[in-house]
């Protein structure tokens, strides 16, 4: 009887590890680009970036590909003066934005930027 719950344990042991290993349940690595005090290297980071939505989900595009997002539009400099952003006020309204799929044929590759409130793709439940 022993060795049968010995076995048995040790099944659920080896098991729940299989699924462990399968799932990759695991902090994601840190990418070589990204330095240890979390600080991004431009020169090592890829030209362009797959991104996540607001639900942790890759966003992908009506083609089926994934959208990227060019590094310099994610790591480069703002497109206004911190006197510009805040005279916009969305800054200071604490509003975010999410990547969204662009037009044309290649919507994967030509981003665009959208408040998180006019989000088309949220869904009110």
């Amino acid at each position: 009887m022993k060795r049968h719950l010995i076995a048995a344990v040790l099944a659920a042991l080896v098991g729940a590890g299989t699924v462990l290993a399968v799932t990759n349940d695991g902090p994601p690595s840190t990418p070589p680009w990204v330095q240890a005090d979390g600080t991004v290297d431009i020169s090592k980071a890829p030209d362009a970036i797959e991104v996540s939505g607001p639900d942790g989900e890759v966003v992908v595009c009506s083609n089926g590909r994934r959208l990227k997002v060019r590094k310099e539009l994610l790591f480069g400099p703002p497109s206004a003066t911190p006197a510009e952003l805040r005279a916009r006020g969305s800054a200071a309204n604490g509003q975010d934005f999410v990547w969204r799929c662009g037009k044309g044929a290649n919507p994967h590759v030509n981003p665009r930027l959208v408040p998180e409130s006019q989000d088309p793709l949220e869904q009110d439940d």
